[in-house]
């Protein structure tokens, strides 16, 4: 098989009177936070170890990521190799290396000021990703945890109208429980917007453009490395990374995520105290 598979990408072989296919996938996108990281949100050295043995044998590990500040120097610092970086849930695809915008897609600027409105309505605090940084329409209880939780802490936002001209990549909604799903079920059963949502923990409801999602930065990325559909892997725990597990060759989710995005998944991983993104990467790429 390991003599055919340097001939061709898939095998079709017989075992135990099954015909079973064998891929050789290349590029594997994963989340970061409770996926490459474990639940103190460190990464642990064998995966450390894994991703430099994973670049050794010439295939790739990037970053599929909500995050954007501070993103670019956490991959850097993983990866051994310029691999462009999925930021931001898609909106914004980056040269590891060099930080060169390789892609990007922001809110118009009228929909973004609608949103910012509408957020500050809602919201406890909203957590804005402008091109220029990450701020906070409010220094309270959710904006602190939230600089906690993501190591980044967002700068007290100046005027709406200066940042949504500047450009907006998504605006992270943050309030109880009830409060994310009354904003998201509002989103959803609007009429057509320009913009889409999803909920990337029980309190943080994530808006972006419509079409900003981790699938299609994977897509993206593919297409920079000329990596067929079929030759990639995406793991992840998370609902915004259900778009990205149903739209890669393999997709993956960790013991840890929740049941819908485990439905939307091939394979379940180890969960991420158990280096589950490790053992993908040996299993699929070594």
């Amino acid at each position: 098989i390991a003599a055919l598979l340097t001939f061709r990408r898939a095998v079709r072989y017989t075992f135990a009177g099954k015909e079973v296919d064998v891929m050789a996938y290349r590029l594997m996108a994963a989340d970061y936070d409770l996926t490459l990281t474990g639940s103190d949100r460190k990464v642990s050295a064998h995966t450390r170890e894994t991703i430099r043995a994973v670049y050794a044998a010439g295939n790739f590990v990037t970053l599929a990521s909500g995050r954007l500040g501070g993103s670019a120097e956490v991959a850097r610092e993983l990866f051994p190799g310029d691999v462009p970086l999925i930021l931001g849930n898609g909106g914004l695809v980056q040269s590891c290396t060099t930080g060169e915008t390789l892609s990007e897609t922001m809110m118009d600027e009228p929909t973004a000021l609608t949103m910012l409105r509408w957020c500050r309505r809602r919201a406890s605090a909203a957590i804005v990703y402008g091109r220029s940084g990450i701020y906070t329409d409010r220094v309270n209880a959710a904006s602190e945890m939230y600089a906690q939780r993501s190591s980044s802490t967002p700068l007290p936002l100046p005027s709406p109208e200066e940042v949504a001209h500047e450009g907006i990549y998504k605006i992270l909604l943050l309030g109880l429980p009830l409060t994310v799903r009354r904003a998201a079920k509002k989103l959803h059963s609007a009429p057509p917007q320009p913009v889409d949502c999803f909920a990337s923990s029980p309190e943080a409801l994530e808006i972006v453009p419509t079409g900003v999602n981790k699938a299609a930065g994977l897509a993206r990325v593919a297409e920079i490395l000329g990596i067929p559909r079929e030759e990639t892997i995406a793991i992840g725990d998370g609902e915004n990374d259900i778009s990205m597990l149903r739209w890669a060759g393999l997709g993956i989710a960790m013991a840890n995520a929740p049941e819908n995005v485990k439905a939307a998944a091939d394979v379940i991983a180890p969960a991420c105290d158990e280096d589950g993104a490790a053992w993908a990467m040996e299993k699929y790429l070594l």
